[in-house]
């Protein structure tokens, strides 16, 4: 959930093993690693939260998506099936970025 909406639904399993959306991939990657020499590279997002109160148009995440296309700052972008999970995410499938 990112600013009052879903963005992504799967099971715990798929969740963390192939995240869909960007947000949650992020979210995903800032994770501890349960042993201490394992490594994952951490995404970076950036750029400011938007008020909750007032979120941007379209997409609530395209201010700090690193996948942001125009489409993403005027349309809200519907869930749809990606596999087995429900995304809120224009690009989909084809934008996942690699998180281990």
């Amino acid at each position: 959930m990112y600013l009052g909406k879903i963005v992504e639904i799967a099971s715990k399993s798929s969740i963390f093993s192939n995240p869909q959306h960007p947000y949650t991939q992020a979210l995903i990657s800032s994770l501890p690693m349960p042993r201490p020499r394992q490594t994952r590279r951490v995404i970076a997002v950036k750029g400011d939260v938007s008020s909750p109160i007032d979120p941007p148009s379209g997409c609530r995440f395209h201010t700090r998506c690193p996948l942001v296309v125009d489409r993403c700052r005027v349309q809200e972008p519907p869930s749809r099936e990606v596999g087995t999970h429900s995304v809120a995410f224009h690009q989909g499938e084809y934008a996942r970025q690699e998180t281990d």
